[in-house]
Order: structure tokens, then sequence, then C-alpha cells
């Protein structure tokens, strides 16, 4: 099945060639021709005939004829090669008109030589200008083949005489001795069996769930009915028609997106799903094999590698075959949405799942209805928080339908951090590496074979977080509730929501305490006892329990490893990348997830995966809730990464402390490359983080440097999308210091690459690498020394590869389209609000006074009931009791907590730009009707505010240059080997 992947590639990669030889004898004959066109002219002295003359030179390089009564001419003019044939309308346009002067000039000596030069300059720049635009596409044709050499020359492993380095006794080799430190740790993870008490499992779920409980009878109905859920279920896999070409594209799809597959067998996938013949055959075999599922195993063994993440980690990676790997992605994403859908059911049966926010009690109620009239719970603060919660958080791994395809970007990965609390248990830490070596050059013969860099996992970004689409201005405020997100979106709003909930607590409740944790090497670590024993307590058959324990003990092997290596069984953990993998992970989780839900009395935790966040106005709570995440871990033979857990406790005056439980953690609450102040409640960046990431990008960026193309994605990746991912995305409840400090981070960024740059192997600076101010700078240096290219245009390296461009992306431009947008201070939003509250306190005690609220009455349940004494009937509530349950009901004010809410959680829309210009105008109506463009488009309004900055910003010099927005003419473009290598993942080296 990879030859046919790698037969495409060596068929489009002969495509190219063919383009660019083509393309190479174009450009000569072109140049060829123009040579001749201006020699005759410079022979010629009369204006008028050298104006002639050139025309008609003119004519014969562009192919531009319309006279048919010289059928002899126009068969002359269509043998001169040209690639653009009816593209130069505007020049066409002013041949014709030209004609028709020239006849006036031969007889009307008004005609003024000035004129004729102004005419002979314009054809003179239609022919500099077609040279410029060959010269930029033979320079295209030149990076793309450097691409091209670059990528055979990274896949096979680098020879002794490549590497420019001193080999000594002391030589250590830290990146592949890393990379070997974190084989060895997985390896003593995943082959060894965890230690899980079996009966302490069962017991903490029976109690969890109400077994033989009177006080959780509706819980326990609620299982029950859960695993009736189950039963339906498994018997509507056994139709012998499971696999068809309908579910083998949905199947495909969510696997291109996952990061299970080479790219080889990603192009072998896109050829199946096009073919349905192939996706026949198939599913016949797919359906065959499903029939005896009791049956099913793995084979022998199943190859594994290690991939580096941009962040540092080592990832393994299974490679199954692809039918094996069609078969369990179809299985994974049927149980997938089937427990969502059932877990959601759970969550909403009668008195199972208890409701957020805190309870209003009846006697509270009916007081509340005598002094304000009838109250709605409608739209406030707790009904929204349950909403996004419902939404985007509980079992976000799972999927909600068949098709459902969700990923990250490439780039979008968080960062690894480490809080400063543990920073002395790094000592023997750093050891690691230097051990590591030591084993390396006993085993230099068998690790030469990992030399080679694996890609990085491939996922895509699906869409752009939608706008709400509530029912009310006040619902619309909170952007993106409704629709899915990827992972990475998911995380970044739940930082926007404990940034408004902070601002939110502290001002109305005077504090808030939050923890945030996450499980230590939850995939590799998981233990098979927990899984199996949670899906056989939620009613999973042994049938379909046997399959899962054939699943999650797979024998591996590293692709590595010599002949004589034996396959090992996994003992522990779940394959990387498979949705089944997250079904499992979800389904242990759910238990916390309900577990906290219970011990809190309804408030939520807030869980990515195995990533974790709690918060709440009450210390002890949170305490609480804390204490059933420890219980939880110790019940499913799990546990806590003390270095990525920590806790604060913040109050409303900066300048008091609060004291923190000694249960809780005491680490920090961080998150990429922000930390959260205990004293300001901010979230700001970790600049020594950022620091250190500088380096790491100097050395990715100096193993990309033979070639501009793979230079620039790996600048893509990491400066514009890792970096600005990890800073945070900007919201209003972070405010516009916030983009202030990340345009300053990524200034600094700049400066910091490139201002000394040092050779790899060494450290000292590289004669290789120019020195320069920014990327921009350090690109056109580049060009000037590799390819002799001088004099480039900005916007050669913003503009799209479809226009010619390079497709540098900045995110200058997009913090800058936002910053105006942005609260400037979050904190006078509070202030309006407290104001608002004083008001409505006011007008509802002249409401009530004036006998407004009586007349209201009517309408409540009980709309008889009044206080006891005459005292409380005729005096109006106190203004503690008037806002005591303002997150849970709607008091009718202009301006509530849950408006100021979804004004906080809003993310700032981009600013488009006028377009102003009258030749940008004209250049984008010019694009009308090319196909396969991106980003700059002929329709100003459709195109996004990114672009149009780009358009406004670099295009003016573009038009003057290129004589339009088109750098190059499309048709000279080799797009189809282009497209291929952009959808290949970044090599990270490690």
């Amino acid at each position: 099945m990879a030859a046919s992947g790698s037969v495409f590639s060596e068929t489009l990669q002969e495509i190219t060639r063919t383009k660019l030889d083509e393309l190479s004898k174009r450009r000569q004959s072109f140049e060829a021709a123009k040579a001749a066109v201006l020699s005759s002219v410079r022979e010629e002295e009369d204006p008028v005939k050298r104006l002639e003359k050139l025309s008609s030179g003119v004519k014969k390089c562009f192919a531009v004829n319309w006279d048919h009564r010289n059928p002899k001419h126009r068969n002359r003019a269509a043998s001169i090669p040209h690639d653009s044939r009816g593209k130069h309308v505007p020049l066409t346009t002013e041949l014709k008109n030209l004609d028709r002067f020239l006849a006036q000039a031969r007889h009307d000596p008004s005609v003024s030589a000035k004129m004729l030069s102004r005419w002979e300059n314009s054809l003179v720049g239609h022919l500099d200008t077609q040279s410029l635009k060959y010269q930029y596409a033979s320079l295209y044709g030149q990076l793309v083949t450097e691409w091209l050499s670059g990528d055979r020359s990274g896949s096979a492993p680098a020879k002794s005489s490549d590497v420019d380095v001193e080999m000594g006794e002391d030589f250590e080799d830290v990146g592949t001795a890393a990379k070997l430190e974190a084989r060895m740790q997985w390896e003593k993870m995943v082959f060894e069996p965890a230690n899980v008490d079996e009966g302490l499992l069962k017991s903490y779920l029976e109690r969890l769930f109400g077994f033989r409980d009177s006080d959780k009878e509706k819980v326990w109905d609620a299982l029950k009915s859960m695993r009736t859920e189950v039963r339906l279920f498994e018997a509507s896999m056994l139709y012998a028609t499971q696999f068809t070409q309908g579910t083998l594209q949905w199947a495909i799809s969510g696997l291109l997106a996952s990061g299970l597959l080479s790219d080889e067998k990603r192009e072998v996938l896109r050829d199946f799903q096009n073919n349905p013949v192939i996706l026949t055959e198939i599913a016949d075999v797919l359906n065959m094999r499903m029939a005896a599922l009791s049956s099913w195993s793995w084979g022998d063994e199943v190859p594994i590698e290690q991939r580096r993440q941009i962040s540092g980690i080592f990832n393994i990676t299974m490679h199954e075959d692809l039918l094996q790997a069609i078969f369990l992605q179809h299985i994974g994403v049927k149980w997938s949405v089937f427990l969502k859908r059932a877990f959601t059911a759970f969550r909403g049966a009668v008195d199972a799942w208890k409701p957020m926010g805190k309870p209003i009690p009846g006697a509270v109620r009916r007081r509340l209805g005598y002094y304000l009239g009838p109250i709605s719970t409608s739209g406030c603060l707790v009904s929204r928080r349950g909403q996004i919660y419902r939404d985007h958080y509980f079992m976000a791994q799972l999927l909600s339908h068949d098709a459902q395809v969700v990923g990250n970007a490439e780039g979008e990965e968080e960062a690894e951090y480490e809080n400063r609390a543990h920073k002395r248990a790094r000592a023997s830490v750093q050891q690691a590496p230097r051990r590591a070596a030591q084993v390396m050059r006993a085993a230099a013969p068998a690790l030469r074979k990992v030399a080679a860099p694996a890609q990085q996992a491939m996922s895509f970004s699906m869409m752009p977080s939608p706008d709400s689409s509530g029912s009310s201005e006040a619902e619309s405020e909170d952007e993106g509730d409704n629709g899915p997100q990827n992972p990475m979106q998911r995380k970044q709003r739940l930082l926007h929501l404990l940034s408004t909930d902070i601002l939110l607590n502290t001002n109305l409740n005077g504090e808030i305490t939050a923890f945030h944790s996450v499980f230590d090497q939850w995939n590799p670590l998981l233990p098979h006892e927990t899984i199996l024993g949670v899906m056989e307590f939620l009613g999973v058959s042994e049938t379909w329990l046997a399959f899962f324990r054939t699943f999650l003990t797979a024998p591996l092997k590293f692709t590595d490893d010599d002949a004589s290596v034996r396959p090992r069984p996994r003992r522990r953990g779940t394959p990387a990348a498979h949705v089944l993998s997250d079904c499992f992970g979800e389904t242990v989780f759910f238990c916390l997830d309900f577990a906290i839900n219970q011990s809190t009395c309804g408030q939520p935790l807030w869980r990515i995966h195995d990533d974790i966040w709690f918060w709440s106005p009450d210390h002890d709570v949170s305490v609480t809730a804390w204490k059933t995440v420890r219980e939880f871990a110790a019940a499913t033979g799990t546990s806590i990464n003390e270095k990525k857990t920590g806790s604060v406790r913040i109050a409303h005056d900066p300048n008091v402390s609060l004291p923190l439980d000694a249960s809780l953690p005491q680490g920090e609450i961080r998150w990429g490359f922000l930390q959260l102040s205990p004293l300001t409640g901010r979230f700001e960046i970790d600049q020594t983080m950022v620091d250190k990431h500088i380096k790491e990008l100097q050395t990715q960026l100096r193993d990309k440097n033979k070639s501009i193309f793979g230079y620039i994605q790996a600048w893509n990746t990491y400066a514009a999308t890792f970096f600005s991912s990890n800073f945070g995305k900007p919201a209003n409840c972070y405010g516009v210091e916030h983009v202030d400090q990340m345009l300053a981070t990524h200034e600094r960024i700049q400066k910091g690459v490139f201002a000394t740059p040092a050779d790899s192997a060494t450290g000292r600076p590289s004669d290789d690498a120019p020195v320069a101010s920014s990327v921009v700078d350090y690109l056109k240096k580049t060009l000037e020394r590799r390819f002799q290219t001088t004099d480039v245009p900005d916007g050669y390296f913003f503009f799209p590869v479809e226009m010619g461009g390079l497709d540098l992306k900045s995110p200058f431009i997009t913090l800058l389209q936002i910053r105006d947008s942005v609260l400037a201070s979050p904190h006078q939003l509070l202030e309006d609000l407290a104001k608002s509250e004083r008001r409505g306190y006011e007008e509802a005690l002249q409401r009530f006074q004036n006998g407004d609220t009586k007349r209201e009455r009517y309408a409540l349940d009980e709309p008889n009931w009044q206080p006891e004494t005459r005292q409380e009937r005729d005096t109006f509530i106190a203004f503690e009791e008037y806002v005591r349950y303002r997150e849970e009901v709607d008091l009718k004010m202009p301006l509530q907590a849950h408006h100021v809410f979804g004004k906080l959680m809003q993310e700032p829309k981009q600013q488009s730009v006028e377009l102003d210009e009258a030749r940008i105008r004209a250049a984008l109506q010019q694009l009308a009707g090319q196909a396969n463009l991106r980003g700059i488009t002929s329709s100003w309004p459709q195109m996004e505010p990114y672009w149009q900055w780009v358009t406004m910003m670099y295009g003016p010099e573009i038009v003057d240059r290129f004589g339009g927005l088109n750098i190059v003419d499309s048709g000279l473009l080799p797009m189809g080997m282009v497209s291929i290598f952009r959808e290949k993942r970044v090599t990270w080296q490690g």
C-alpha cells in the first residue's frame, strides 16, 4: 500500500521537474525575443518607426494578435512560446489604442516626442515586468527543487562526512541521548503491569454510584438505564453490513486528521477515498473481520516509533497496517459516539447529576417573589456556565457524531513547563542525558537507524471559533458557546473562564480558590485493569471486554530494533492517536467528573482529557474537590503529576494574603507560557521560559536552513503558531495589556533568534548564517547569497504561494488587528456592574414601595404568600439579600453578572482595513475567474482581515513591480508538489 503513495509522489515530482524545465525554456525564449526587439529598436532613430517596431515586437513576445487580415503574421506570433495567452487584457487594449495613435503620429506633426517617449517607456515596462515575473517564477522553481532535495536528504541517515563535528571521547549527542532516555522510561512504564487493587476499585465505584444506598437510589437507577443502553448498542454492532462506502468515508477522514499515519499512508488513504471499487473491496474484508470479532488480533507484531513533538516530548506511535487502522477507527468512532450519548443521558437523569449553582430553598424563593415579583433563572450566570460546560467540557474527547473530525493545527501544542516548587528535584534528572549518552555510545550501531527524525503527527484545525447564535443580544455576547471546537480552542476558552471567574468572584464574593493538575503519563500509565474494571461495571459484555483486552495488549516492537528482538505485549497504557484510547480515558474520567459533581454539590470539574481545573469562591469546597481527586487516583491506580500541579487563593484586595489549606497542592498554576499570579489574579507570560524556547527555535531553524520553504514552514509553525497559542488567546478578561505583552514578546523573539546565529555543532557564530534584524531580513540575505536575487519586495514573503509568494505568517498583523477591539480594562466593567446593582436595588425598592411589585405577584406559584410580621411585610430586603443569588436568578437589570460574564469572555474580532487605493481595487478585479486562489481573492468583503491587511500593506509595491497582485502567473507554479509538501508535518530535531 505504501508503494502506491510512493508512486504517486514520484509521479508528482516528475510532473514538477517537467513543469520547471518548460518554465526554463519559456523564460529563455521570452528573453531572447525581448533582447532582439530592444536591439532592433535601439538601431532605429526615427521615434515613430522605433515605436512601431517596439509595438510589433511586444505583440510577438506576448503572442498578442487581433489582426485577422494577416494570417501569416498571426501564425508567426502564435509560435512564440508564452504562458499568458489571454491574460494581458490591459496590454492588449493599450496596443490596440497605440496602433490608432501611431496612425495619427505618422501624419500629425503636433504629436510630441514627449508623448512618443511615454508610450515607448510603457511598452518597455511591460517587457521588464514580464521578465521580472519569469525571474521570480524561476526562483520559485529553484526553491521547490531545493525543498525536494532537502526532503530526500533529510529522510536518509546522515553520513559521517556530513557532520561537521569534532568527535572525541567526551562527545555527547544530547538530542539523541534525550530520545533514548525517553524510550527507556516509556518501556519501563508500558511493559510492566500496574499494581491495581481491583477490589478497592469495585467498592469505590459501588459507593460512588449508590449501590445499596437509599440516598442514591436515583443514581443507581440511572446507572441501570445506562447498562441497558450498552447492551442495545452492542447488539447494533453485530449487523453484517457495518462497513459501507459511506462509513469508510468518515472513518478515513478521521484517520487523515489523526496523528496516527505516516505521510506515505496518508497519500494511499486519499487514493482509497476517491476510488469506489477499492472502498467496496475494503468494506467486504472489514465486514468479514467484524463478523469474527472474537478472534480478532493484531498479528505477530505492531511496529512503533518515536516522534518528537514541537514541545520537545517524544511520542510513541504505532504503525499498524491500513486495513487494521480503518477497522479500529470505525469501532472507536462508534463507541465514542455511543458513550457520549449514554453519559449525557446519565447526566440528564432525574436527581442523578446535581445541578450547578447554589440551591435556592423554597422559603427563599417565596421571599424573593414577595419583594421582587416573579424571578427567572433563564439566562442567568449559572445557566450560562452550565451551557459552556455541557457543550465544550463534558466528555470533550468523545465524538458527537460519526463524521466529526477534530484536531489541532500544526503548532497548536501546549508547551512543557515545570513548577518552580519542584525544580530542586531536577538535579538528578539533569544527569539523565549523560547516562543515556553513555548507553548510546555502547549501542551506536543500532542507534544509527533512529538518528533520522520521525515526522510529527498530522492534525488539522477544522474551523475557527464560531460566533454564538443566541436569541438575544445578552446571550450573543459570549461568543463561541455553540458549535464544535478543537482541543486548543477548548483550552484557550478554559483559561478565559478561569480569568473571568477570578474577576467576578473576587469582586462579588471577595475571593476565589483554584487548583490545576495533570495526571502523570495518563496514556502510557493508565492500568488495563482499571479500564476493563470500569467498562465491566458500566455493563460492557465479556465479548467486547475480550476485544478491548486484545486491543490494549498489542505486541509492540520498535522499528529500529533488529530481527533478534522479540515483540513484547503492552501491559498498561493506551495506544496514542486511537479513538478507542479516548473512549477508555473518558470512561474512566467520567467517574471523576461525577465524583466531583457529588462531593461539591454540583460544581463542575473543568477537564480536557487528563488536564483538570477546579475553582470556587468557597475555599472549603475547593479542599473537598482536591480530596475527591486524590481518592479517585488511589482507587484507579493512577497518579498526579506533582510538577504540573498547583493552587492559588486570591483575594479582592491584592495586599491581603489568604491562607491555603495544607491539603491543597503548593505549586503554581501554569499553562503553556502563562503563569497565574496569586496577587493580581492575572495570567502573565513567563519570559524566562520564552528565552529557553528562543534558543530551541534557533536550533530547529538551523536544521531547516537547507531549504527556504522548509525554513518558512518551521518558522510559521513554531514562531507564529506555537508561541502565539501558548501566550493565550486574547480576550476581554485579559485586557489590552495582554495583547501588548504578546506584541512585545514576539518582537523580542525575532530579535533574539536573529541576533547571533550560531553553528549547530560548535555553538560559535556561523559564517553561513547571516546576521539579520528579522525573519524577512534573514530571508532576503539568504536569497541574495544562495540565488543572487536582490531587491526582493517585502510582499513576496507574505503573499500566498498560489500567487508566487512564500506565505510567511506574521503574528504581529493578527494582534494589531484585534488590539483596538479588546477592553482596555476589565475592571471598569466590574465597576459598572457594582453601580448597576445599586441602581437596580433602588429601582426594585421604588417598585415595592409604589405597589408595582404587589400587582405582579399574581404570576407567582404562591401569590398570596407573605412574611409573618407586619414589619417584614412593609420593609424591603437589604441589599445583601437582594444580590445573594445574583448568579442564580435574573434580577431584571440592564447590566447583570451574566452580561459582564459574557462580555469578559468575548474574544476580540479582527478589524478589517479599508480598500482605499484604486490600483489595488483594479488589481483585485484582475483576479476574477482565477482558480485555486487562497487568502487574497477578487472579493474584498469575503477576504479574511489578515489577508486584507497583507494586501493593503504590501500590495502597492507588488502591483508596481509585477503589474498586478500575481507575482508569478499561476500556470507556471508546480502547485501539486507544493501542496503535498505543505501537508507534511515539520520534522523536529531532538
